[in-house]
C-alpha cells in the first residue's frame, strides 16, 4: 500500500508541486502572521517574510527531491524509499522529538 501511494505521488509530482508553489506565493499568507509580529516595523516584517519564503522554498525543493526518489543525493527505488521512511519513523531519536499529545505509545 505504501509503495503504491508513493508511486502515485511520484507520477503526479507536477500537479502536487504546482499546488504547493501556489500556496508558497499566496498573498493571504500575511493573515497568519502572529499578533506580536504585526506590531513590528514594516522592514522587519518584510525581512521575516523573506526568511519564511526561503524556508518554504527549501522545503518545496526537498519535497521535489523526495518525489524524484532522491535521499541524501542517492536515487532510490520506490520500495527502498518506503523502507527508509519506515526506518526513520521507528527511529527512537526521531520518536523522542514527537509532539507528546500525539501519544504514539498507545
Amino acid at each position: 500500500c505504501c509503495e503504491k501511494t508513493l508511486e502515485v505521488m511520484r507520477n503526479s509530482q507536477d500537479v502536487l508541486l504546482t499546488i504547493l508553489e501556489v500556496l508558497l506565493h499566496d498573498p493571504l499568507y500575511e493573515w497568519s502572521v502572529p499578533a506580536g509580529k504585526s506590531t513590528q516595523k514594516n522592514n522587519t516584517l518584510s525581512n521575516s517574510q523573506n526568511e519564511v519564503n526561503t524556508l518554504a522554498e527549501r522545503a518545496l525543493m526537498r519535497l521535489q527531491q523526495k518525489l524524484q526518489g532522491l535521499e541524501e543525493g542517492v536515487a532510490m527505488s520506490t520500495e527502498g524509499q518506503v523502507n527508509l521512511l519506515i526506518q526513520q519513523a521507528r527511529d527512537p531519536n526521531n520518536l523522542c522529538r514527537i509532539y507528546a499529545g500525539w501519544q504514539p505509545y498507545l
